[in-house]
């Protein structure tokens, strides 16, 4: 090849690659495999639901991409960086700057406005207090309630409270956001409003994990990846278009 031919394209990094991952639980001499051999790849703005029945292994699948808990054995590379030998204070930091959390239970600060709610990652991060309150306000204005900023949770709907935990899951600019069952405390025109959104954010690029029992949410994402019995199932589309 000449030196002045271009080099061809490099293949796109995953933001999240899990190669042969293993979780094991051990106690009173049993052992219980609740992930068996896991390889999975996510790339810069897909949008995938992982779905399987209890007991399948999809929340400790979840707890492993998360960094909430660690393989037993295996590769985990999460934003280009394998996390598998990281400290407790490095997967903290992880967890804070580069992970976007939503939980079915939003957990919010009941005494506290949604700004404040929204800002809390940034100022773990250490960021100055003007800088965190005008990007929790940009957040919020993200997902629809600039005019909420300063009411409290127990003032706001519960789909108005999960858009303030999707708010404080964008405030840092993470490179994943990780839903587990976003819509499960929501009624059916909650639950349309917030898988609007996630769709709405998928469409502008964002990485989405989205935890989830329900087909019909799952069908939204891009891909479908089911768990069985700690092991990756099948991994098909979704019924996600543009």
């Amino acid at each position: 090849m000449s030196v002045t031919e271009p080099l061809a394209d490099a293949a796109p990094v995953p933001v999240l690659q899990l190669r042969n991952v293993w979780k094991t639980y051990r106690g009173d001499g049993v052992e219980v495999h609740a992930l068996r051999g896991v390889d999975l790849d996510v790339q810069a703005g897909e949008y995938v639901a992982i779905m399987g029945p209890s007991g399948s292994g999809k929340s400790t699948l979840m707890n492993v991409i998360g960094c909430l808990d660690v393989a037993s054995h295996g590769q985990y590379v999460l934003d280009g960086e394998d996390v598998a030998h990281l400290t407790d204070n490095e997967l903290a930091d992880i967890r804070n700057e580069r992970i976007g959390f939503v939980f079915q239970q939003f957990n919010l600060l009941t005494s506290q406005p949604a700004w404040r709610n929204v800002e809390l990652p940034l100022w773990y991060a250490r960021v100055k207090a003007g800088v965190r309150k005008q990007r929790a306000l940009d957040a919020l204005a993200r997902v629809g309630l600039a005019d909420r900023a300063h009411h409290k949770p127990g003032q706001l709907s519960g789909g108005q409270q999960q858009r303030v935990a999707i708010a404080r899951a964008l405030v840092t600019d993470p490179a994943l956001i990780l839903a587990d069952e976003p819509t499960g405390n929501l009624d059916s025109v909650s639950t349309a409003e917030i898988l609007d959104l996630l769709d709405e954010l998928h469409r502008s690029g964002r990485t989405i994990v989205l935890i989830t029992h329900e087909a019909e949410v799952a069908a939204r994402a891009q891909r479908v990846v089911r768990v069985f019995d700690g092991r990756i199932a099948s991994d098909e589309p979704g019924g996600w278009t543009p």
